[in-house]
């Protein structure tokens, strides 16, 4: 009962699309109905021929204008919109009935039309507000002026409104909690497979996403954007000598070394094997060489290979410049990596963290 009454969830596995097409047929249905019983049953029984003047007035021009936003403003209407449009229809029928005298005149058939349409748009929570205005605009003008039979039967035809309705509203919710689920698996697959499993870094498909994504931000607003290569030494050797599970062991730790050592700001990513790259935000190259220089510090001493001794990494780096894709500033990162790794690896201290 918290999750059919709860704020939060209430438009859970909602499609704002598919409710404002079936608002739409709903309202046209409606209107020819309504036009179609004028002639049969004109507004003119409680006010004489005035009511030929208050019709277009009160009810044509709402009526009309309502559908003139609604497909012309498609875009606008939201689930607000859509739940005052139903209390509107339920006045300009209480209207129309009025102005043709009450129960012998049928527009009040015209109101499962808007209660069942209601009940398949909205949620339970503001469905049964509605449905209590809906009961009492359908008797309480009736009182004092229809039989107690006519009455009766008005009682008799809202129990029956009531019921569709709830079986449309039960199915409604339904359809929606399924659709919200598997929006939710999928929405959770696709976060899964941009995830590397060893390291729960993200992986080379999360990495080309990111870039993309930040090499256009980049160029928007003349940021300055870094990105630093780095592999694992010896990566090969450990496998071969130790087995698999212990190289997978260097990896966890490296990647957990990487990621305390960087800004929030700053995304690491497995690129494959015993490769990582890191965006680094608002950072040139003098700022990306320092951070490379603490990354290996930090990895040398707090990462151990299976027989004790310091894990080591080696890293390349570059800065994006005016022009450079994605794909040249990976290169160019990846040459600097090469180079790197040709010159041997460098041991010296990591730079001073106060200066």
């Amino acid at each position: 009962m918290r999750a059919v009454f709860s704020r939060e969830r209430q438009f859970l596995g909602a499609d704002i699309a598919l409710a404002r097409r079936f608002t739409r047929v709903g309202w046209l249905l409606g209107a020819a109905v309504a036009y179609a019983l004028f002639p049969l049953y004109p507004p003119t029984e409680v006010i004489g021929s005035a009511g030929w003047l208050i019709t277009p007035c009160a009810v044509s021009v709402p009526t009309f204008g309502w559908l003139y936003f609604l497909f012309r403003h498609d875009d606008r209407v939201t689930f607000n919109t859509l739940l005052a449009s139903s209390y509107m229809g339920l006045g300009l029928v209480a209207l129309e009935q009025w102005l043709a005298g009450g129960v012998p005149a049928p527009y009040h058939e015209l109101y499962p039309f808007m209660i069942v349409a209601a009940a398949a748009v909205h949620p339970p929570r503001r469905f049964i507000p509605f449905m209590a205005v809906a009961s009492a605009a359908v008797i309480l003008p009736e009182l004092g002026q229809a039989t107690a039979a006519e009455i009766g039967d008005l009682v008799t035809e809202l129990a029956l409104w009531l019921g569709a309705s709830m079986m449309v509203l039960a199915v409604m919710w339904k359809l929606r909690q399924n659709r919200a689920e598997l929006r939710a698996d999928e929405a959770q697959a696709q976060e899964l497979a941009r995830v590397d499993v060893l390291t729960g870094l993200g992986n080379r498909r999360a990495f080309e996403e990111a870039l993309a994504a930040e090499v256009a931000r980049t160029d928007r607003s003349g940021t300055r954007l870094s990105l630093l290569v780095c592999d694992l030494d010896g990566f090969k050797e450990i496998n071969d000598r130790q087995g698999h599970l212990a190289g997978d062991d260097c990896l966890r730790q490296v990647s957990a070394a990487l990621r305390s050592e960087l800004r929030l700001v700053d995304r690491t990513f497995r690129w494959g094997g015993d490769e990582f790259v890191v965006l680094l935000a608002d950072t040139g190259e003098a700022g990306a060489a320092e951070v490379g220089e603490r990354l290996e510090h930090a990895v040398r001493t707090t990462c151990r290979g299976p027989d004790g001794r310091p894990l080591g990494i080696s890293h390349g780096h570059a800065e994006l410049h005016e022009g450079m894709t994605g794909q040249e500033l990976l290169a160019s990162a990846d040459l600097a990596l090469r180079d790197c790794k040709e010159r041997g690896p460098q041991r010296d201290p990591a730079p001073d963290q106060t200066a």
